[in-house]
């Protein structure tokens, strides 16, 4: 369970369909994120929702984004649970008749993004706790197939070294291939196994809940999608860490496939910030930024005038693609999506 009160809107739907009579629905996508064909009987269809007596769509809870595809070949742009009946939302209206089997197909890719995500939360969760004390715990979580987000309590802002430790240990983690086990126990029996910490995120309704364990690291209750292997997880990459209230610090990253989207990304931003700093090696990149931001701080600040047609600062810096940005961030204080922008912005302002 990951879900914090400012994104019930995510997984709450406002709209009350009638559905009295209509039994629970059978979940498939428990204990098997590669499942994405299968067979469910019509219960019901309003409009252009449909109710099965089975699927593997994973409907929007816990903080995670519902699965899309198609259902009887008609796409599927939306998954929402009311009580515990799930609803297919098509694209179009269709009138399935009440006991047609429908043949529905989940999209693996943005399933295995999800998963990527959410397995990843957990192991962040527990590479946090390592890392900064055992006070850790889940204040909430949200994945979508381009990022996730992780708010964990803690007193602190997390500084860049703190972030770069909490990545590589959940990469470690990542690298042991360590299984992902899933099972349902009654609440006694999870509770008495496995302690209280099992509730990360907030309480868990229901006599039974689905424990996933990866042993010796993290156990939580959670009825998300996961993958079995640690390893399934590819690399994790932290874009960012803010403190968002007293005692709750959000950390945001990418893993899997978003996590190499990002590299590139990181690689395109650091080409750019080159040319606006006028070096052909991003080694210079915070050495650059260093020195305009001294002459910004000479000609807007101090009202000094100074020569303000060239960089050549000829430091370099070694490191990763991280860590340039990180330094540069730090020098500029400001976030790297702003870099580019702050960089023009005081070219402009000292007429360079």
């Amino acid at each position: 369970m990951h879900e914090k009160k400012e994104q019930v809107h995510a997984t709450q739907k406002e709209e009350r369909l009638n559905l009295n009579g209509i039994p629970e629905t059978k979940c498939l996508y428990f204990d098997d994120w590669k499942l994405t064909k299968f067979k469910g009987k019509v219960l019901k269809v309003i409009d252009n929702k449909v109710i099965l007596d089975q699927t593997a769509f994973y409907p929007t809870s816990g903080g995670q984004l519902h699965d899309t595809g198609t259902l009887q070949n008609e796409q599927v742009i939306d998954i929402f649970k009311q009580g515990n009946v799930i609803v297919h939302v098509l694209e179009t209206k269709h009138e399935f008749p009440v006991g047609e089997s429908l043949a529905g197909e989940i999209d693996l890719n943005r399933r295995q993004q999800l998963a990527q995500h959410h397995t990843a939360t957990h192991i962040i969760n527990a590479a946090a706790r390592r890392i900064l004390g055992k006070h850790i715990n889940q204040a909430g979580a949200k994945k979508t197939p381009e990022k996730a987000h992780i708010d964990i309590t803690h007193y602190n802002s997390l500084n860049n070294e703190e972030i770069k430790k909490i990545e590589d240990e959940a990469n470690k983690i990542v690298n042991e291939d360590i299984e992902v086990r899933k099972k349902f126990y009654s609440r006694d029996e999870a509770e008495k196994k496995f302690g209280m910490s099992i509730y990360q995120g907030g309480a868990v309704p229901g006599n039974r809940l689905r424990i996933v364990e990866i042993p010796e690291v993290d156990v939580e209750a959670c009825g998300g999608t996961h993958l079995n292997s640690t390893k399934e997880t590819g690399e994790i990459k932290i874009l960012k860490a803010s403190k968002i209230q007293d005692g709750i610090v959000r950390i945001e990253f990418t893993a899997g496939k978003a996590a190499k989207k990002e590299e590139h990304c990181q690689e395109a931003l650091l080409s750019e910030l080159c040319r606006e700093l006028y070096c052909k090696d991003i080694k210079l990149i915070p050495s650059r930024a260093e020195e305009l931001f001294g002459l910004w701080k000479d000609v807007v600040k101090k009202k000094k005038q100074v020569d303000k047609k060239l960089l050549t600062s000829t430091k370099e810096v070694n490191g990763s693609c991280d860590d340039l940005l990180a330094k540069t961030c730090e020098v500029l204080r400001t976030q790297p999506e702003h870099l580019t922008k702050t960089i023009r912005r005081f070219k402009k302002e000292i007429g360079m």
